[in-house]
């Protein structure tokens, strides 16, 4: 049950809420970030859809949930320093790194990868939980990703690396045995027929056999058929749909979720900040005629920041990268994503 539970706190933290575009993006070799919020820097190695990410290449992302915590990105150096001289009474996550890169799988594809590594307080102590993301499975080679070592501030001052670069290398190129058991638990499904290119997936959690399916996402350009994500994205009509196929996913999940991609503060998402999905339930971002839209429990708003919000999607999850992934293959490979 560890194993499971891990995996819903963590893989799951996939984008349930699907994203959203209150992200501010900074490109300079060296900034400070202060107040919850989520904000973008730029990925040297490259970005998994580079044209979803624009000329910047603004995919990487540092997150800070409690207005407490402080981070300093120094580009130069390649370090990230996080302070916070708050104490918590529980585990508290208050902030946390996401990197993009890529590697080589063993059959010679080069695949994208994405390194996520959650900071977390308890009294004063700080914890680092993490792990990768990657749209098939296996171990993979000629890693390409931003070195960056991730460094705390402890009460006596003293400053902590509690992630090394090499870490973060070695955690793309050769994931643990408990996150190759957690992958095992891990199956997802491409559900599209007859050649189809748009992007169709059902995640399931348990062993193959005895599978239980959790949630359903989806990709949809009718007027653009064959076309890349952006692409299609630019024809002005498409839909990003995230199904929940069972009621248990944890609401911690859905509220951060809905903290990371900008969409805790929309009041027709308020039910699902404050319950979670029941089962069924669906979210859709999407454009008519090139006008944003967010719609749940059956109802639709308009949100002119749905184009961002969907592409922010596409990188930063897990789900979101296995969609991006599959709807640029062809429709015999079916998707096994970790």
């Amino acid at each position: 049950m560890h194993i499971r539970s891990s995996f819903i706190a963590r893989h799951l933290a996939m984008g349930l809420a699907l994203a959203g575009a209150a992200t501010l993006a900074h490109s300079a070799n060296a900034a400070d970030f202060t107040g919850r919020g989520v904000f973008n820097f730029k990925s040297e190695a490259g970005c998994p859809f580079a044209a979803l990410a624009g000329t910047a290449n603004d995919c990487n992302r540092l997150a800070l949930d409690d207005p407490e915590t402080r981070a300093a990105l120094d580009g130069a150096a390649h370090t990230i320093r996080f302070t916070n001289t708050r104490n918590y009474a529980e585990k508290t996550i208050v902030g946390d790194v996401l990197l993009q890169g890529s590697g080589q799988s063993r059959g010679g594809q080069r695949v994208p990868l994405t390194f996520h590594a959650l900071l977390s307080r308890s009294g004063s102590d700080w914890s680092v939980s993490s792990h990768a993301h990657s749209p098939v499975g296996g171990e993979f080679s000629d890693i390409r990703i931003d070195p960056y070592q991730v460094v705390v501030n402890e009460a006596n001052n003293a400053d902590r690396v509690v992630l090394s670069a090499d870490q973060v290398v070695e955690a793309l190129a050769k994931p643990s045995l408990t996150a190759r058991l957690a992958n095992v638990l891990v199956q997802v499904d491409d559900n599209r027929t007859d050649g189809a290119k748009d992007a169709d997936i059902t995640i399931g959690l348990g062993l193959r056999k005895a599978s239980k399916s959790v949630a359903r996402a989806r990709f949809r350009a009718p007027g653009a058929k064959g076309h890349e994500l952006a692409a299609a994205m630019q024809q002005g009509n498409w839909t990003l749909e995230l199904q929940a196929l069972s009621g248990q996913i944890p609401r911690q999940v859905v509220q951060r979720d809905l903290f990371l991609y900008g969409l805790e503060s929309q009041s027709l998402l308020q039910p699902l900040l404050q319950r979670g999905f029941h089962k069924n339930e669906k979210l859709v971002l999407g454009a008519a005629n090139a006008k944003g839209y967010v719609r749940y429990d059956g109802q639709q708003r308009e949100f002119a920041g749905a184009d961002a919000a969907a592409r922010a999607f596409l990188q930063d999850s897990f789900i979101g990268l296995v969609l991006g992934w599959q709807q640029q293959q062809p429709v015999k490979a079916k998707a096994d994503g970790r």
